[in-house]
């Protein structure tokens, strides 16, 4: 099953890349060897005739690769804790862990490329940052060797930590599609200050250890690389930063980020929450997937929580209609449910506007609604970040 997934995987990318390879136009990518079978200097991919339709195919892809990987990885987790044969147990269920984790990137990247990740705020240190990025690049086996030499005094990149990282690891990816083999990774960070704006430069640096023979691939008919280049791109632009990639075919591929850096001194804002009391303290569970509903449910009843698990949303409405002082949390599987005059919106708003609220999102900017309690679980998620989510929302 895992290498049908893959194949089908393959060919969505494959698919997506050639959808927006209709035109080429402007200056992220350059390449710097004279070999006529290349790219001129000043190509990159561009919004061709069908990147639209491209973006919304990787966005439904997404959508349903964040059910799947949930699902898998409780079940994954539940295996593991029936296991019995504890010495074969380690490798094989390490090896599981990894083919999970490689879905969930993908997903990352897929809606990245789709242009639906909410770049949000915060700030993200650089030093955490590649730190970060070493463990990732080491649990993915390449081989490669990171340098880096971490100066003094560097601000922050103005950034979420998450989308950052993302946008990192995607760029990494580019660049290892682009010099496939080369092993050395540096890393460079250092202030700027060409423009008005105070920036934080990250350059990358990938190269070959030993010379080797140029190879003069057109990285625009590669999928693969478009993918990555692309998903980073709109990581890094939606962060007001900009990217720019060039390769020396044989010798190395190079990447330099200009980041916007955060401001020095943010004072701290404190969201003060009210305390809700009620009779029972239960969950309600709208969620139409039955194993991420089986976890979910397991995982509130831990709690110490009764829960009431549906499917449907017109059974969601008349659990909160019948005895909406029940309960304390309901947990919606699609933030649409919470839109504009959507009926589930209009019964808590009307039997329990105090209801905490949490939505099961691609994105934590899906979540956004009129109510006051809302709180959002980015899918895909497993059953340690699914704990952790819902101790933050339970006792808030």
């Amino acid at each position: 099953m895992s290498e049908l997934a893959w194949f089908v995987a393959g060919v969505v990318v494959a698919g997506i890349a050639a959808y927006c390879l209709g035109r080429r136009r402007g200056s992220i990518v350059r390449d710097k060897t004279p070999a006529p079978a290349v790219p001129p200097a000043s190509q990159v991919l561009a919004p061709g005739p069908g990147a639209a339709e491209a973006r919304r195919v990787a966005l439904t892809l997404a959508e349903e690769l964040a059910t799947l990987v949930s699902g898998v990885e409780g079940r994954t987790h539940e295996v593991i804790q029936a296991a019995t044969d504890l010495v074969r147990l380690p490798p094989a269920a390490e090896a599981l862990v990894r083919d999970v984790q490689r879905l969930r990137t993908l997903h990352t990247k897929l809606v990245a490329f789709g242009r639906a990740r909410t770049a949000n705020g915060g700030a993200t240190a650089v030093s955490d940052l590649v730190a970060s990025i070493r463990d990732e690049l080491q649990h993915m086996q390449l081989g490669l060797e990171l340098r880096w030499d971490p100066p003094t005094g560097l601000p922050d990149i103005n950034g979420s930590p998450d989308v950052v990282r993302d946008a990192l690891l995607f760029l990494c990816a580019a660049l290892l599609r682009a010099e496939r083999g080369a092993t050395l990774l540096t890393v460079q960070a250092e202030p700027c200050f060409a423009n008005t704006t105070p920036r934080v430069q990250l350059e990358l640096a990938l190269e070959w250890v030993t010379e080797t023979k140029p190879r003069t691939t057109d990285l625009f008919a590669d999928p693969s690389f478009m993918l990555d280049l692309e998903a980073a791109n709109h990581l890094i632009t939606s962060l007001g930063g900009e990217v720019t990639v060039t390769r020396m075919p044989g010798h190395g591929a190079r990447a330099v980020v200009h980041w916007l850096a955060a401001p020095r001194s943010q004072p701290a804002q404190e969201l003060g929450q009210g305390v809700l009391t009620h009779r029972y303290g239960g969950a309600l569970l709208l969620e139409a997937d039955p194993s991420i509903r089986a976890m979910l449910a397991n995982e509130l009843k831990a709690t110490g929580r009764a829960v009431f698990a549906c499917a449907d949303g017109a059974s969601a409405r008349s659990f909160l209609e019948a005895t909406p002082e029940r309960f304390e949390l309901l947990v919606v599987d699609h933030h649409h449910r919470l839109d504009g005059d959507h009926a589930l919106l209009q019964t808590i708003r009307r039997v329990a506007p105090e209801l905490k609220v949490c939505v099961l999102a691609q994105d934590t900017g899906q979540a956004g609604t009129s109510l006051p309690r809302v709180h959002c679980i980015r899918k895909p998620f497993g059953v340690h970040e699914l704990r952790r989510a819902l101790a933050t929302v339970l006792a808030g």
